[in-house]
């Protein structure tokens, strides 16, 4: 390697500048992702399918398993062994020049710092960033005002309504792994979400990402509408991560002063607690579709067992025995609001043998459950249900 080309690579003050100088002097097409993957710099005739391959196999980049990378040569970027990112040449190694080659691996050596440098910058305003969103989320603040105008400093228009979200993931994980999944899970909803709201800010907090973002439309969209966008949002990230494990989504009610996001934070976190009761994988609920749930949820569980033995004992007794689901119908009739048609399909069965299963249990409870008390009673007992099974 030529001193001229040591000189104008250690001169070049950024990633893309380091990478033009390189490129310019070996022909070797560029980039270079950080330890999430996320493109840090890239020379124009970098191939767009070989950047995709790339993007799609995270996890074997991770395990330094290039095998899926034919054509391309994969330096990973490590400092005292922390991973940092990755260069990447799309050439083969066989193909470079003994210069080029050297080029390229004195180019690591300069990223290497280079990232490690960024990454700590991004760390100490990451630290002054999330405890200014955790004073928001748990109202440590004196002045809306004093909030107010801070937030102009990070990009936040917080005198604007704004909506919370929380997300969680549905089976418990190792701390290590946890967070590092909730990375990858925290940039690609910042990908998907970008497109879609102004400014969403995203936070982990306690092995949960919270979403926060303004709701700029008059009038404001509903939860029902917010609950779409997440779940158009939830498929955009199965779709482009596949092996992200279950997670769930809770959604506050829209409040619209700074001083009540925290309650919008604690509500959007009992909608996905309670939300499990329902749907325990890969559900998305809000938090005023909670009906009676946010009630039961603060009842002790002895006396919500107690409650449902008798109301539901005969037909619980009546499945024993004959190795029927007459309980499972009366649940999934209420879960489909009643409605024959949705149940039946639920359940694989043709309404009329539904209409045939609910005059069984007519007739078992003793009963008719076209009566409002009744119906609210038997409603109530199959949702405390729900909750007793998840809490065994």
């Amino acid at each position: 390697m030529m001193e001229q080309e040591r000189v104008e690579l250690w001169q070049a003050e950024d990633i893309a500048g380091k990478l033009a100088v390189v490129q310019r002097y070996t022909g070797l097409e560029l980039l270079t992702l950080d330890n999430l993957g996320d493109l840090q710099g890239k020379t124009i005739g970098f191939r767009e399918e070989s950047f995709s391959a790339l993007r799609r196999n995270l996890q074997a980049l991770h395990k330094n398993d290039f095998s899926l990378f034919a054509g391309l040569t994969i330096i990973p970027l490590t400092i005292n062994g922390q991973l940092r990112g990755w260069l990447i040449a799309d050439s083969p190694e066989q193909d470079m020049t003994e210069s080029a080659d050297c080029l390229f691996r004195e180019l690591a050596q300069q990223l290497k710092f280079l990232l490690w440098h960024e990454a700590k910058i991004r760390e100490v305003e990451k630290k002054h960033r999330e405890q200014f969103l955790y004073d928001i989320l748990y109202h440590n603040f004196a002045s809306s005002e004093e909030v107010i105008r801070l937030g102009r400093l990070w990009n936040m228009r917080l005198d604007k309504p704004h909506h919370v979200v929380v997300v969680e993931f549905d089976h418990p994980l190792d701390v290590d792994k946890h967070v590092q999944l909730l990375a990858e899970l925290d940039r690609e909803w910042m990908r998907v979400l970008s497109a879609r709201f102004v400014q969403p800010v995203l936070m982990l907090l306690r092995m949960q990402l919270v979403i926060f973002f303004e709701d700029d439309r008059k009038p404001a969209r509903s939860q029902s509408e917010v609950a779409a966008i997440m779940a158009d949002a939830m498929a955009k990230v199965k779709e482009d991560f596949p092996t992200i494990l279950p997670f769930s989504v809770g959604i506050g009610r829209l409040h619209y002063s700074v001083s009540e996001i925290c309650r919008s934070f604690q509500e959007a976190r009992q909608a996905l607690s309670l939300g499990r009761f329902r749907q325990p994988e890969n559900g998305i609920t809000c938090y005023e579709d909670l009906g009676v749930l946010k009630l039961l949820s603060h009842i002790r569980t002895e006396e919500l067992d107690d409650f449902t033995q008798e109301t539901l004992e005969a037909l619980m007794a009546y499945d024993d025995h004959n190795g029927t689901e007459l309980l499972r119908t009366l649940e999934i009739y209420f879960q489909e609001n009643e409605s024959l048609t949705l149940a039946a399909e639920k359940l694989f069965i043709h309404a009329n043998t539904l209409r045939n299963r609910l005059k069984k249990i007519e007739s078992i409870l003793g009963t008719e459950l076209n009566q409002v008390d009744v119906k609210v009673r038997f409603y109530v007992a199959c949702q405390a249900l729900r909750i007793i099974r998840q809490t065994m």
